[in-house]
């Protein structure tokens, strides 16, 4: 789908067909990369894993002091909390690929072990991942594609929260109110270097460099 006019009246175009509206919102955020080129060039989707290993309903105060979920200040971010019966669900391990790992659990068991010794050897009963935005600044995306035509996407991990925030505000904006979504809008989140082909491939490498980074501390 790609919006092909702006105006009072948008046109969109499907591989199904082609229809009209008086409003557009993109809201695909990571799994519609391409959509839209302005959008395109400050949004670029990544992907991030999670595993959750067996209950420790008699050991989870071993691993953290309180019931809470964490996100660590690393750059390239490991987030980790425990579920109501006591799995451990750790996260983290971003990829900059469109495809999937076929050994998502390895790596993310390392990494675990790394910052947990007391879970070294521990599994994971369920892995999966997802797709989402990220932006330079890590801020999230809102702008005016067309006078009719919005987006919100780049909510770089906090989602949750973010797109029902962003959601509002659009909703908020089509209905003629538009303070929240403009001030939302004027959120830094420059283009990436590159461009749409090389912005990936140039984000790995400044990811690896800041993974070393991590790993000795500085």
């Amino acid at each position: 789908m790609r919006p092909r006019a702006r105006g009072r009246t948008a046109l969109l175009r499907t591989h199904e067909g082609t229809l009209s509206a008086d409003h557009v919102i993109l809201a695909g955020n990571g799994y519609l990369p391409d959509l839209e080129p302005e959008v395109a060039a400050r949004v670029m989707p990544i992907n991030s894993f999670i595993g959750a290993t067996a209950p420790l309903p008699d050991r989870w105060r071993d691993v953290l002091a309180q019931d809470i979920a964490v996100a660590d200040s690393k750059f390239v971010v490991n987030y980790y909390r425990f579920s109501e019966d006591r799995r451990f669900l750790f996260g983290g391990r971003e990829s900059y690929s469109l495809g999937f790992p076929r050994d998502i659990a390895g790596p993310l068991r390392a990494r675990m072990a790394a910052l947990f010794p007391q879970l070294s050897g521990l599994g994971f009963e369920h892995v999966w991942g997802g797709t989402l935005g990220i932006t330079m600044t890590r801020l999230p995306c809102l702008m005016r594609v067309g006078p009719n035509i919005l987006s919100g996407g780049g909510f770089s991990g906090h989602g949750v929260a973010l797109s029902g925030i962003a959601g509002r505000a659009m909703a908020e904006a089509i209905l003629g109110q538009a303070g929240r979504f403009d001030a939302l809008a004027l959120l830094p989140t420059p283009r990436f270097p590159g461009g749409a082909r090389a912005r990936a491939p140039l984000l790995a490498l400044a990811m690896t460099w800041y993974a070393l980074r991590d790993r000795l501390g500085l």
